[in-house]
């Protein structure tokens, strides 16, 4: 047992303690149904220490302190969140350009390696800068059409809010007819 461990089960008890001392003042009072909360209340804490969850609550607690500490002045740490950050980044590039071009379901090994996959790629990080795509294809396909499934898809119309407050609009506007008529 180590003195942490000792001073851990000494709080324990001291907050049970604690709470048994106000509960029976509460039972002085009178007050039975708040004498019973103050004492289920006060059993907690040695209950979390003779099950040992106040030990590793405290554990958690001092190394998740460490972790902060380490995170906020090491640099190994500072490394390890510019490669988080970094993954991050590449991680949504893939997903944007994904959403512009997605990929061709059937392919194989060997077009995989060919030099229009090669173009294809360049064209895909050509859209992503802004560019066409065509005028960046390697071995002479630059004046070549993309295939169809790498074509974009024309976007889906949203749907339009204003015409569902449209027919809103027509129900009030009739139930402002009938007030108007009953004089309402």
């Amino acid at each position: 047992m180590s003195g942490a461990d000792v001073v851990t089960g000494a709080l324990c008890m001291a907050l049970t303690g604690l709470g048994l001392v106000i509960a029976v003042q509460k039972a002085r009072q009178r007050r039975f149904l708040n004498a019973t909360r103050w004492t289920a209340a006060a059993l907690f804490p040695i209950g979390l220490y003779l099950t040992g969850l106040a030990t590793l609550g405290r554990r958690v607690g001092s190394a998740a302190a460490d972790w902060a500490t380490d995170l906020a002045f090491g640099i190994k740490a500072w490394g390890g969140v510019a490669i988080l950050a970094f993954a991050v980044m590449l991680l949504m590039i893939t997903r944007m350009i994904g959403r512009k071009n997605p990929e061709p379901t059937g392919t194989s090994a060997s077009s995989a390696s060919s030099p229009s996959s090669f173009s294809s790629s360049s064209a895909d990080l050509a859209a992503l800068l802004g560019g066409t795509g065509a005028d960046t294809g390697a071995g002479g396909n630059a004046g070549a059409a993309q295939p169809s499934s790498r074509q974009p898809k024309p976007a889906a119309a949203p749907r339009s809010r204003r015409a569902a407050r449209g027919a809103v609009d027509d129900e009030f506007a009739e139930i402002e007819e009938l007030l108007r008529k009953r004089g309402i």
